[in-house]
């Protein structure tokens, strides 16, 4: 798995294989960067475009998280668009093997190609392994709905 959750993960990626120190932007939020980029959890190409803010605050405690004010996005593919706002928030606590995050809100997170992009609302629980590796799929009392068949063709 690459990454899992867009903006959480897209812009806490930098964090996974750092650390919880590595990359932290201070400040005010700041523009979605890169704001239009190729997905492949689809199992064909999804172009992506963000727009919005996002911001990821460090705690004293080590954990991250990650916040996307007014964050939208719209993927293309097929001939079909969808546009979605993303305005959740991920929290990533570093543990020693481990990473574990809670999203709530509404987050797109994606899985290992060809398992899809997921629109979750609600409170969604996963982990990942220290490498970005799928560790834990999917808990909570939340809701997850693949979007990859809106876009295939």
């Amino acid at each position: 798995m690459k990454k899992w959750a867009i903006p959480a993960v897209l812009a806490a990626a930098l964090f996974v294989g750092a650390g919880p120190a590595g990359a932290v932007p201070s400040g005010p939020p700041q523009p979605a960067d890169p704001a239009t980029f190729t997905l492949d959890n689809c199992g064909f190409p999804v172009t992506a475009q963000l727009t919005g803010k996002f911001k990821n605050i460090a705690t004293p405690a080590g954990t991250v998280i990650s916040t996307s004010p007014g964050l939208k996005i719209t993927l293309t593919a097929n001939g079909k668009t969808l546009n979605y706002v993303i305005t959740g928030t991920s929290r990533y606590t570093f543990l020693s093997d481990s990473v574990e995050v809670v999203s709530t809100g509404r987050n797109l997170l994606l899985l290992p190609s060809p398992d899809g992009l997921y629109l979750t609302t609600g409170n969604v629980n996963y982990a990942l392994n220290l490498d970005n590796s799928e560790l834990r799929r999917f808990s909570g009392p939340g809701t997850a709905a693949n979007v990859c068949p809106l876009l295939a063709p």
